[in-house]
């Protein structure tokens, strides 16, 4: 099992572009973009890797959210208190022929409006999490195509394939 410390920066496979090699012909090759880490598995989205370890199988990708803070999902007002942070698991679609799973690190905040009947909430990040869902936005899209298309046993037998955790205790995907 390997594992990768990240540290506070981005990774060391910074985003850039390589252009105007040439071949052995003369031919001009054409430009390349190498992505960081950060840009594969989490596209626009404020989050910092911190540590990654592979295994065979799975892939455990830890990280922190490091967004601007959340506004409270019954009032709308923007938080300005952090309450205290939580660990949260998520899986993500499968990386080739691994499962990956984030361990993501959240912040709950105070609503501070007076009228607000919500004293405390945690933050949602756009493109990732959901409230109360165990899945990615993007593995609960796959589980729902997949439910609809298919149905049923194949759906199931799909999904296994897939390496896809789905059944009928998942709320995402009623296969």
């Amino acid at each position: 099992m390997g594992v990768f410390e990240i540290g506070s920066g981005r990774s060391s496979v910074k985003s850039q572009v390589r252009g105007g090699n040439v071949d052995r012909f003369g031919s001009v090759l054409p430009a390349v973009a190498i992505k960081s880490v950060e840009d594969v598995l989490f596209p626009g989205i404020s989050v910092r890797l911190e540590r990654v370890s592979d295994s065979s199988d799975v892939l455990v990708v830890e990280a922190v959210s490091t967004g601007r803070p959340g506004r409270c999902p019954d009032c709308w007002q923007q938080a300005r208190r952090v309450h205290s942070s939580y660990q949260r698991r998520l899986n993500k679609r499968p990386l080739g022929s691994r499962r990956v799973v984030v361990r993501l690190r959240v912040r709950r905040y105070f609503c501070d409006r007076k009228r607000c009947s919500r004293k405390t909430f945690a933050e949602q990040l756009p493109g990732l999490t959901e409230r109360h869902r165990r899945s990615s936005t993007g593995l609960t899209g796959w589980l729902r195509l997949i439910s609809v298309e298919l149905g049923g046993r194949p759906a199931a037998r799909l999904c296994r394939r897939l390496r896809l955790a789905a059944g009928r205790s998942r709320s995402t995907c009623m296969i």
